[in-house]
């Protein structure tokens, strides 16, 4: 198989890294997954698919489709199966172990010069790419950053355009006459091809067909998008010492009218450099001042059948995730009177905000309280609430990736590393545990008879009685047959997937359930 993803970057010093990048072309890695599952924590990656272009749209090498084999200690969603008509058993014969798949992925997206793309990917895809990551020990965040490395994700540029530059473009709408920015409704409103919705390589080409239309049609708009797609470049833009107005498209605008509002930027949440406080001016401001913190973070936080008044729209804008934001100037008249946006208003009530003493630091302070603790003290569902692997670890486990990848097919070799591996000293103490299901997942050859003993009770064990609340158990397979037998209309390839998952929780209790075995 392929080298670690830790070979070229030993092989070059650290110093000599951004001038090896800078030789490499630009490109975009146009990515989807189809998963098995909408926990990126707990649910596994089914199927994997990419294309490469040039900042041009123009493909660049050949597609790539993988998919990954589920382990023994994970029930896939009979609901997501449905959706994607991808079974447990196509998985498990076509793809890769998931080590192995995540290796591919890791050297895919880290190649220097590679902006990561795609539809609704940073919000769903990139979680699960990150947790896929952690699980098996290899480097999280670097290929976002690292040798001129980023990412990007179309979405909110498409609602930008709907809102802002909406010439050239067909815009469907929901019943209710909400905007709808499903890829295969844009798709097909627009006459892009679209061959197949959930599958991985059909999303990936609409995606970059309605990439190539937006920029057909509305070429500055995508290239101020693309341009700040980094947190870097947005800071300029923000300014905060001079506050002064902004659009910003996002879902959570979503409104018959579009995404889109003006919005002012209060201050950095303390707790982590990433997170933009903003308010929505559509708001006035002069509501708040007489509140108290705990009254405003009541009336932002609490659900909406537990508040008495309004939800104070203040809000938390990631900059690493691709916020869409832009100069007021960008707001023409007729895009402010299509979205019911006031410039005027807007601006005197920035300055209400800017003229009031202590405002602004109350409403920073909303969001000034202690994390909750962890919801688990599972390894595989700690990727954000244990902290980040510190380099230190990184490099002791980059080590470690390039023994495993100089010991494939040779079993005492494993057995070695793993042994290696696990009597090592780390500063992570998840790091051990996660060491361990990695060699019984994906070696299973390196176990001794106790360990394969203790593997088999702790896969009985979750495919029983999940970690994560809401995610599938043995006794969901069990209903299958009694919703097929219900449902005598059951079209014939939604019965086959019901099949298969059958024939799957007979394959797990012959594995991990029966006596001896």
């Amino acid at each position: 198989m392929a080298s670690s993803p830790w070979t070229p970057a030993r092989g070059m010093a650290r110093a000599g890294a951004s001038r090896y990048s800078q030789v490499m072309a630009a490109s975009i890695l146009w990515y989807d997954l189809e998963t098995f599952g909408i926990d990126s924590r707990h649910d596994r990656i089914a199927q994997f698919a990419c294309i490469r272009t040039d900042e041009n749209l123009e493909e660049v090498g050949e597609p790539l489709r993988l998919y990954c084999k589920p382990s023994l200690d994970y029930l896939p969603s009979p609901a997501a199966c449905m959706v994607h008509g991808i079974t447990p058993q196509t998985a498990f014969e076509l793809g890769l172990g998931e080590y192995d798949f995540a290796l591919r992925l890791h050297d895919e997206f880290s190649r220097p010069g590679t902006t990561s793309a795609g539809y609704n990917t940073i919000n769903f895809d990139d979680e699960f790419i990150r947790n896929l990551f952690y699980r098996n020990l290899l480097d999280v965040y670097s290929r976002e950053y690292a040798n001129g490395n980023s990412r990007w994700d179309i979405i909110n540029l498409v609602r930008a355009a709907h809102d802002l530059r909406p010439g050239g473009i067909v815009w469907p709408q929901d019943a209710d006459g909400t905007p709808t920015f499903k890829l295969e409704v844009l798709a097909k409103a627009n006459g892009l091809a679209h061959e197949s919705a959930h599958d991985a390589l059909s999303d990936i080409r609409a995606t970059i067909a309605l990439a190539r239309l937006v920029r057909a049609k509305q070429a500055k708009l995508y290239d101020w998008y693309f341009s700040h797609r980094q947190r870097e470049s947005l800071k300029p833009l923000i300014n905060l010492p001079a506050r002064k107005m902004l659009l910003h498209t996002s879902a959570e605008y979503t409104t018959a009218r579009g995404c889109t509002t003006l919005i002012a930027p209060v201050g950095m949440d303390q707790a982590n450099r990433n997170q933009l406080v903003a308010i929505d001016l559509r708001f006035d401001p002069c509501e708040i001042v007489a509140l108290s913190v705990e009254e405003i973070r009541q009336r932002v936080f609490a659900k909406a059948s537990e508040r008495r008044e309004p939800r104070i729209p203040l809000s938390r804008i990631m900059l690493n995730k691709c916020p869409f934001l832009a100069p007021p100037s960008t707001l023409t008249a007729a895009a402010a009177a299509a979205l019911g946006l006031d410039p005027k208003l807007c601006a005197e009530r920035l300055a209400f905000l800017e003229g009031t003493p202590g405002l602004v630091q109350k409403l920073i302070a909303v969001f000034d309280e202690p994390l909750p603790p962890p919801a688990s003290d599972d390894p595989d569902l700690c990727l954000y609430s244990g902290g980040f692997i510190g380099r230190p670890d990184r490099d002791r486990l980059g080590k470690y990736h390039l023994m495993l990848a100089a010991k494939r097919g040779d079993p005492a070799g494993l057995k070695a590393v793993k042994s290696a591996m696990l009597k090592a000293k780390f500063d992570d103490d998840r790091i051990p545990r996660l060491a361990h299901r990695l060699f019984a997942r994906n070696f299973p050859e390196t176990l001794g008879e106790a360990e394969r003993l203790k593997w088999r009770d702790y896969c009985a064990g979750r495919i029983q009685l999940p970690a994560q609340e809401g995610s599938a158990e043995l006794a969901d397979y069990a209903r299958l047959a009694e919703d097929e037998f219900a449902s005598p209309d059951l079209p014939a390839p939604k019965r086959a997937i019901i099949h298969a998952l059958l024939e799957w929780k007979k394959h797990l209790e012959e594995e991990v359930l029966s006596w001896g075995g």
